[in-house]
C-alpha cells in the first residue's frame, strides 16, 4: 500500500515537471477526479503565466523583466497582484481529490512569500493527494519547511519523463481508492 500522499515531483530546469502535471491533470479530469490547485506555464525567456484548475483561469504570473539584484526570483520579475490572486485560489482548492502546487522556489521557502501559506495547508487541509513541484537544490528546504512525515520523491528526467506519468496515475489511484472504478 502506497502511504504518502504528499508527491514531491523535482527535475532540472526545463526538463517537463510542469507539462508532465498538466497532462496527469487531463488523465486524471477524463476519469472524473476532482483536481485543484495550480499549474504554471513558461511563455517567454523572462515570462509565466499560471492556470487555477479549480476555475480554469489564465492570466500573466509576471510582468515585464527588469533585472533586480539580490531578487528571490532572478530570473523572473513576479506580479505581486497575481501572486495574492493565486493564493486566493490555492486557498479556494480545498476541499479536494488531488492538489497540484507548480512551483515552489526561493520565493517561497527562502523568503515566505509568493504561494508560501499553502504549503502550511498542506497539513490541515482535505485532499487525497498532493503534487508539490520543486527544482532539486531546493527539495532538503522543503521538506524540512512542510515537516510532514510522509512523502514520496519523483525525479523526472529527460529519460524518464514518459513513464512517470503512468506511476503517478497509478500513485494516486491507490490513494485514492480507484481511478475510473
Amino acid at each position: 500500500m502506497f502511504d504518502a500522499k504528499l508527491i514531491l515531483i523535482t527535475g532540472q530546469r526545463q526538463v517537463g515537471k510542469s507539462t508532465l502535471c498538466a497532462r496527469l491533470v487531463g488523465e486524471l479530469r477524463a476519469a472524473s477526479v476532482n483536481v485543484s490547485g495550480l499549474l504554471t506555464r513558461r511563455t517567454g525567456a523572462h515570462d509565466q503565466e499560471v492556470l487555477e484548475l479549480r476555475f480554469g483561469q489564465t492570466y500573466p504570473l509576471t510582468l515585464p523583466f527588469a533585472e533586480v539584484e539580490g531578487s528571490a526570483t532572478p530570473h523572473f520579475r513576479m506580479d505581486p497582484a497575481a501572486l495574492a490572486r493565486a493564493l486566493d485560489a490555492l486557498r479556494e482548492s480545498f476541499p479536494t481529490q488531488v492538489f497540484i502546487l507548480d512551483e515552489v522556489g526561493p520565493l517561497e521557502l527562502k523568503r515566505g512569500q509568493g504561494w508560501a501559506a499553502a504549503l502550511d495547508w498542506l497539513a490541515t487541509e482535505p485532499y487525497a493527494a498532493a503534487l508539490v513541484v520543486i527544482r532539486p537544490e531546493l527539495l532538503g528546504d522543503l521538506v524540512a519547511r512542510l515537516a510532514l512525515p510522509w512523502y514520496t520523491v519523483v525525479n523526472v528526467t529527460p529519460d524518464n519523463r514518459d513513464q512517470v506519468l503512468g506511476r503517478l496515475v497509478a500513485m494516486i489511484s491507490a490513494l485514492i481508492g480507484g481511478i475510473g472504478d
